[in-house]
């Protein structure tokens, strides 16, 4: 057997890693270590938003490398401007993590931050600071707009462990679905942009996003409101739109508007994939996955779809994380030493979680396409997912589109709750958990959530067969190849 480099330096390959957070993190370990952390880290902060601002400067500058990009080889794009330093002052605000002296800033606790800073960039606030104590900021004020939303044009949503818990289906969160409505209600286009892929099969669609739907009809939106929602399933595959009959509809591919012809002109788009490309890309995941099927002798099963190929478990069984992530990195080195014959195929190989998959496409072009096809520049986007690591299916989406990784359907909902404050949203005070705007246009009392979560949520996958909050006696869908099974029929007492 060979023993390649890419072997080798496994234990070297970053695969659970962000290279800016880490670095971010390393920069202020020392501060926290002479504990000076409070003077200096605004300094630190603001010095991150210089490099990130000369590294946009250079973006698409072949003959120039950032200092930044020199810092964090894997560094990507930024498509606005961070305010980290204002960002920070208030997540230390909330919650003193300059008081701290045993535990430095964690990951998740600078990932936060950078979210913040992204939501307050993309709603045009008019950040500044009433005063200066010494070398420290303090008191920073945000001034949310007082005309129209200016939020975020159209915001894009993974499925699993953001909108819904992984594997599970959008049955009752009516908090997180009032920040939806109100997004609608504010002219912001809204897209779930899922690798779940079902073909056109849109009633397997609307089941998973039963609760949200049932929603939208509660509220009672118009059809304008409703044609601003949108699915697209299998990466970029298969896209729907919800009609004022609050049934999701196929869009149209071809012909006068269709959004397969409209975005042609993008080189990744379907439009322009072979059919020999997709089978070759597809033969070649389908190998690797039964070979780690056999090799570490997992207790799933290997499927294959139209434009996908996935490592599921067995009813009732469960694949470690390590173990999927494994089955990924195999056969991300296999598309990669095979690419020859599908180079211009865009694809994605990712854990899921509970699964792995590799798709046709990925979400860079999804979210391209729906920029395209819509008519938004990246400015105007943002995209919302928790798989950003490089064995992640949200990964992509980060050279299209500003994002903001979450951890789960709770940190998505207070995300949602900063988008609509600081956008200047209407219909903010009152409903579904959203707070009003304290007075000082501040963060207040009701702040961003942004504590410590799990990565993953405590919900019971050992059954692909996926019941949610429903009674036994409904029907049921299995979510990796969605068969909708119906229940036995009752049996009529005599």
């Amino acid at each position: 057997m060979s023993f390649s480099s890419r072997r080798r330096n496994y234990m070297l390959t970053p695969h659970r890693r962000d290279g800016l957070i880490e670095w971010m993190k390393h920069m202020l370990q020392h501060s926290f270590v002479l504990d000076c952390l409070a003077q200096t880290a605004p300094t630190t902060f603001s010095h991150f938003e210089d490099l990130i601002e000369e590294h946009r400067s250079l973006s698409g500058d072949d003959t120039n490398i950032s200092k930044l990009q020199r810092l964090v080889p894997t560094i990507g794009t930024f498509h606005t401007s961070l305010p980290l330093t204002i960002a920070f002052l208030l997540y230390d605000e909330k919650y003193s993590v300059t008081s701290r002296r045993h535990v430095t800033l964690s990951f998740n606790e600078i990932r936060q931050i950078l979210n913040l800073s992204q939501v307050m960039a993309l709603c045009g606030c008019d950040l500044s600071t009433s005063s200066l104590v010494g070398p420290h900021l303090t008191s920073p004020k945000i001034k949310p707009p007082i005309s129209s939303f200016t939020g975020p044009k159209i915001i894009t949503f993974d499925g699993d462990q953001t909108l819904y818990s992984d594997g599970a289906n959008f049955t009752s969160n009516p908090k997180l679905a009032h920040s939806i409505y109100l997004l609608l209600k504010n002219r912001t286009t809204v897209a779930v942009v899922t690798a779940a892929g079902y073909e056109y099969a849109v009633e397997k669609y609307s089941f998973r996003l039963t609760g949200l739907i049932d929603y939208f009809r509660e509220k009672g939106l118009n059809k304008e409101e409703c044609g601003r929602f949108y699915m697209f399933g299998g990466e970029c595959n298969y896209l729907m739109r919800l009609s004022e009959g609050y049934e999701l509809e196929p869009v149209a591919e071809e012909g006068p508007g269709g959004w397969i012809t409209s975005t042609k002109h993008i080189p990744s788009s379907p439009g322009n994939w072979s059919q020999a490309s997709i089978s070759s890309l597809l033969d070649v995941a389908y190998e690797s996955f039964t070979e780690s099927l056999s090799d570490m002798k997992i207790t799933g099963r290997v499927i294959r779809k139209k434009r996908a190929v996935g490592l599921i478990p067995q009813s009732g069984k469960t694949i470690p994380r390590e173990v999927l992530d494994e089955c990924v990195l195999r056969v991300q080195s296999a598309l990669y030493e095979k690419s020859v014959s599908y180079n211009s195929l865009p694809y994605c190989a990712f854990n899921g979680g509970t699964d792995a998959w590799v798709d046709c496409g990925n979400k860079r072009v999804g979210v391209s396409i729906l920029q395209s096809y819509l008519g938004f520049s990246a400015e105007e986007c943002l995209h919302v997912g928790d798989q950003f690591l490089n064995t992640g299916n949200d990964y992509a989406a980060r050279g299209c589109s500003p994002c903001a990784w979450i951890t789960g359907p709770d940190e998505t909902g207070y995300i949602l709750k900063k988008v609509l404050e600081f956008g200047g949203a209407t219909g903010v005070v009152g409903g579904g958990g959203i707070s009003p705007k304290t007075p000082s246009g501040g963060m207040g009392k009701k702040t961003l959530s942004l504590g410590d979560m799990t990565r993953r949520a405590s919900v019971d996958n050992s059954d692909p067969i996926i019941t949610s909050d429903r009674s036994k006696t409904e029907a049921v869908m299995d979510v990796y190849t969605g068969e909708i099974i119906q229940p036995p029929a009752k049996k009529s007492k005599i």
